[in-house]
């Protein structure tokens, strides 16, 4: 499941902290995963109803945060699928660029590591979050998150 937001915080890692919120993320233990995709994942569209506090969630996600008035923080994932369920690759990017910049780089970097293990790609998938920092920190943050069943 792909999810992404941004919010302030009176500190960037409150920022941060509340962008999870804003995904329904936010009450669990996000346990950070490197960017494989195991074979034969369901994707799904929203989160469950009831994800129990403290939970550890595996997730692979990418950050940024500012409190430079006026700076633009943009934290993207790229998401590609191989065919037939047979798994695939996210990459991380975040810095002080646009959405547009963030997902070029994203894309880049998944069919690089497609090509390098000489994969078909089947399907580019993106989520992307950004903000303009205004009067307190602010952050953004897009994340793949893997329940386990």
């Amino acid at each position: 499941m792909l999810l992404s937001a941004s919010a302030e915080g009176g500190t960037p890692l409150n920022a941060f902290d509340n962008a999870l919120l804003a995904m329904g993320i936010g009450n669990v233990n996000l346990v950070k995963l490197s960017s494989v995709i195991p074979a034969h994942v369901e994707w799904v569209e929203r989160l469950p109803d009831r994800i129990p506090i403290g939970m550890l969630l595996p997730t692979v996600y990418a950050h940024a945060a500012s409190e430079t008035p006026g700076a633009q923080v943009t934290a993207a994932l790229g998401v590609g699928l191989r065919p037939d369920g047979a798994g695939g690759l996210i990459y991380e990017y975040s810095g002080e660029v646009t959405e547009e910049a963030a997902r070029e780089v994203v894309e880049a970097m998944v069919r690089e590591g497609f090509a390098q293990r000489g994969w078909p790609l089947q399907d580019f998938r993106v989520a992307v979050a950004s903000t303009r920092v205004a009067q307190k920190p602010a952050a953004a943050v897009a994340a793949v998150v893997m329940f386990p069943y």
